[in-house]
């Protein structure tokens, strides 16, 4: 069976998107299966190390079928290079479909309704199975009419004609139920982690010091670093020695304005290190070497429909992890038992449980390690993507 999945972005190297993806596909070739990421064009913000027209990374094979993206296009310009990557796309999979006698599915990880419409009708062509995943409310950051008509067409035209979708929530698996033809073609694939990734991970950073590590958005409030920023600061006040370290992109200095104000602003801001965007096989280390991690979600409606990669990645690492109960984290984690939950949007109920952690770290650490344990038991990516395959195997048969 050939699973051909339809996306863009930076791959093999990338951010939470490209790490979640790897990891429940690296799970499916280790079932037998063989995958292959058709890439529609190049990220805005493509990794240096993701620099190959096509490869394999785990098993997976990848291909990007229109490399020559160039952000400095027009916009016609930039429809059209869009077009002709899908175009490319198709005439491979064609190809696939001529010179193979395996069954073929296609996964949709793209989201617009632009990208999803070409693959819907050829799949209903020829006969092949398609499915979708989502992983926040398809709503978010809609606000003009052009984007709610989107909305409305993605909903109601194209999501009844999935085969299957899965979702990373059961806050998504309820909003989608309204739109698909049974509630049988929906499933619950929750966050998924290469645990192994950080468990088998014996490099240090020593550059820094002792610090608190984050790693995330820096260019919005969607993960809380204003917060963060702010609880780290009232945290100084009982501590003298540990200091922040905030991974992620910052990369436009515009969009990075707000949290740079907040960190000139902190009396502590010497002690503040901001160190950008780092590679996916550098992430192990720098979590590793952290003395607690932390992410400060606020409650807004990207937490309530989404679950954070990185929580898996800190609870991976057997450290201890401050995160704020918003979602479905706490169907998860419990206070003081797995990690150590705060009340959102509360920096100062953030930071008395940074001093918590540090004050007693012994049993913070035993709290990391049955935070571990979460990962093996509920995120690891290969017992997640065995349920996948199951799922996808039902529908494909139904």
């Amino acid at each position: 069976m050939k699973l051909l999945v339809i996306t863009t972005g930076s791959y093999p190297f990338g951010g939470a998107a490209t790490n979640r993806h790897l990891s429940y596909l690296r799970g499916l070739v280790e079932q037998g299966i063989y995958v292959k990421l058709f890439i529609i064009q190049p990220d805005n913000n493509q990794s240096k190390k993701s620099n190959k027209k096509k490869g394999e990374f785990n098993g997976i094979k990848f291909e990007y079928t229109n490399w020559n993206f160039n952000l400095n296009k027009s916009i016609i310009q930039k429809l059209f290079s869009r077009i002709q990557g899908h175009k490319n796309a198709i005439q491979k999979i064609k190809y696939l479909i001529k010179t193979g006698n395996d069954d073929i599915w296609i996964l949709m990880l793209a989201t617009k309704s632009f990208d999803i419409l070409p693959y819907l009708v050829f799949s209903k062509l020829y006969n092949i199975p398609i499915f979708h995943e989502r992983t926040e409310f398809p709503f978010v950051n809609t606000h003009n009419v052009s984007q709610k008509f989107s909305l409305w067409f993605y909903l109601n035209f194209l999501i009844p004609r999935f085969d299957g979708i899965f979702v990373i929530t059961k806050a998504l698996m309820e909003y989608f139920a309204q739109y698909v033809i049974s509630i049988d073609r929906l499933i619950h694939i929750p966050m998924t982690v290469e645990g192994e990734r950080f468990m088998n991970n014996q490099e240090r950073i020593n550059e820094f010091g002792e610090y608190i590590g984050y790693c995330g958005s820096m260019y919005s409030d969607k993960d809380g670093v204003p917060d963060l920023i702010q609880a780290f600061s009232l945290f100084c006040e009982s501590n003298e020695s540990i200091n922040l370290l905030l991974i992620g992109d910052n990369s436009d200095q515009t969009r990075f304005k707000k949290i740079q104000n907040c960190i000139e602003s902190s009396p502590y801001k010497e002690r503040i290190f901001c160190i950008g965007q780092i590679e996916r096989d550098e992430m192990p280390k720098y979590l590793n070497s952290a003395k607690l991690l932390a992410l400060a979600r606020p409650d807004n409606i990207q937490a309530k429909g989404g679950f954070p990669t990185k929580l898996g990645e800190y609870l991976a690492t057997g450290k201890p992890v401050v995160v704020t109960k918003v979602g479905e984290i706490s169907e998860y984690l419990f206070d003081k038992e797995n990690a150590f939950l705060s009340d959102p949007d509360n920096p100062k109920d953030f930071a008395k449980k940074m001093l918590e952690v540090i004050s007693n770290y012994s049993n913070a650490l035993l709290v990391g390690q049955k935070g571990r344990e979460v990962v093996l038991s509920s995120f690891s990516y290969n017992i997640q993507a065995v349920r996948l395959f199951q799922f996808m195997n039902k529908q494909a048969n139904s």
